[in-house]
């Protein structure tokens, strides 16, 4: 892709100036872990386990961060599907599924242990105050609407990964859906959403030691760009704040993540990764569309031209982080 192979050289202009010789340049392109992060939009590996498994053979990473997974796609399930040869050896997914969200489940899965983390590790609940000025605006109809609660908690989910001798903080979202009118409570409810997220991370930053920060999700940037913005931080030092990722597909011009073909709302990129960029920078990254494959890689790879439009309508984020 074009925007990795500029990535590549801004990456090699960097570490020249910082001291480092031609020399060195294999030992920055070694990336310390790849991260996969994806709306699945529900059990895509409970329904279509062998189109699942195939695709994130494809992908290779090292972490998985799935949002929007159905309550009713275990643990269990993943790691079943998960599981399997990875260069000749049988292997066994560490995985941490969500507590909040309800319906919208956060999961995070690693082929290396995860730490977990309290403040991540039940249900959490939306501000006294904020569920109330929520619930106001809302219509009674949108108030007895299951899909809409607020009692399952946000959908958010955190954990510790220990990678190359650092400590990276994973944080997965998946945000509220809908209200394209910046004064809509869906959009209110966004803010109060990565408010809350943000707080928990300072937490976790505060208490114990971390060296970067790696959080992804449907942010649903669907009306104003605020809900990223809060994200970003700040945060407690050395971390600062963090900056989201240039994501393009195969061609490297178009960037859309989910897939509005038949409705009446234009494709566009609503899931994001961010990351802190004092710890970490970004080898290379991409957006894995199967529509963008090339017959043999499909099928070299056992997948189809529509397997990933048959597994969600959200397009999996890879990004391979190397450790500065």
């Amino acid at each position: 892709m074009k925007s990795n192979i500029r990535s590549k050289w801004v990456l090699l202009a960097l570490a020249l100036a910082g001291g480092l010789t031609a020399a060195d340049e294999p030992s920055i392109r070694q990336p310390a872990v790849r991260v996969l992060s994806w709306n699945i939009s529900g059990d895509a590996f409970v329904s279509h386990p062998a189109a699942f498994a195939a695709l994130i053979r494809r992908a290779d990473p090292d972490v998985l961060l799935l949002d929007e997974v159905s309550p009713s796609a275990d643990a269990g399930k993943l790691g079943k599907v998960l599981g399997g040869p990875r260069s000749g050896d049988a292997e066994t997914w560490h995985i941490d599924f969500g507590s909040s969200g309800g319906r919208q489940r956060c999961v995070i899965a690693s082929r290396a242990p995860l730490e977990t983390l309290a403040e991540f590790g039940a249900v959490v609940p939306y501000p006294d105050a904020d569920r109330d000025a929520i619930l106001r605006r809302m219509s009674v109809a949108e108030r007895l609407d299951r899909d809409l609660t607020m009692d399952d908690g946000i959908p958010v989910n955190g954990a510790v990964l220990v990678t190359a001798g650092r400590r990276l903080l994973l944080v997965i979202t998946d945000l509220q859906s809908r209200g394209n009118d910046p004064g809509s409570w869906q959009e209110f409810r966004r803010q109060v959403e990565v408010r809350e997220i943000r707080r928990l991370i300072r937490q976790v930053l505060d208490r114990m030691p971390v060296d970067g920060v790696v959080l992804a999700g449907d942010i649903n940037l669907v009306s104003t760009a605020l809900p990223l913005v809060i994200l970003t931080g700040p945060y407690p030092r050395p971390h600062s704040g963090l900056i989201p990722v240039e994501l393009y597909h195969r061609d490297g011009a178009t960037s859309w993540t989910w897939d509005g073909t038949g409705t009446p709302f234009p494709s566009k990129p609503i899931d994001f990764q961010l990351y802190g960029p004092q710890a970490l920078r970004v080898r290379e990254g991409f957006i894995l569309d199967t529509a963008d494959l090339p017959a043999e890689e499909l099928g070299r790879h056992g997948l189809e031209i529509e397997t990933s439009s048959r597994l969600s309508d959200h397009r999996p984020l890879v990004v391979d982080y190397a450790w500065h």
